[in-house]
């Protein structure tokens, strides 16, 4: 939760005011009690994204998925590029400032890996939870806040769910990010 809740200050325009003041703003309050308030369906999500396999070069079937929840709160411009990353766009007041919001798609596990959800009370465990099904869902947590709370970013906020973060992935879907954003 801590980290949601950082992420939500950062994306609200932490930059912009003072973090006494933005914690007293009523969209902000109503944003980080979205976060709390949704955080249980997103654990379910986490845990349904993750048993979704995505080995180093093979994202696609999670990457559909992730177009598809990208899709629900009306994200804009979403899309799949040429290095199999999900990005949607949420505008802001204006174009910047631009913050990227991203997590990665594959884990560093290889096909065939059981990549079954394992519960121990409020412990999950599987290949790739954490590493990084947890950013996706935080992903999706945040997006949901924003829209619930009706929040007016300053800047535009890009999401992505990117590919080739493990392994010999080579970063190529950061590195096709940035190209993107060079030109």
């Amino acid at each position: 939760m801590r980290t949601a809740t950082l992420t939500l200050l950062i994306a609200l325009g932490l930059h912009a005011q003072p973090l006494a003041s933005l914690m007293q703003d009523p969209t902000v309050k109503a944003a980080l009690d979205a976060a709390k308030r949704n955080e249980p369906y997103f654990i379910e999500e986490q845990i349904r994204v993750c048993q979704i396999p995505a080995p180093p070069f093979k994202e696609e079937v999670r990457a559909q998925e992730m177009q598809r929840l990208f899709k629900q709160p009306g994200l804009k411009d979403v899309r799949i590029d040429n290095a199999g990353n999900v990005i949607g766009v949420r505008p802001g007041v204006s174009a910047h400032p631009h913050l990227l919001f991203q997590a990665h798609l594959d884990t560093v596990f290889p096909e065939g890996t059981d990549v079954t959800v394992k519960r121990d009370g409020d412990k999950l465990s599987a290949p790739g939870i954490g590493d990084d099904c947890r950013g996706l869902a935080m992903m999706m947590g945040v997006i949901k806040a924003l829209d619930e709370a009706k929040v007016q970013t300053p800047g535009t906020i890009t999401f992505a769910a990117d590919t080739g973060e493990e392994g010999r992935g080579d970063l190529r879907g950061t590195r096709e990010l940035f190209k993107l954003s060079e030109s």
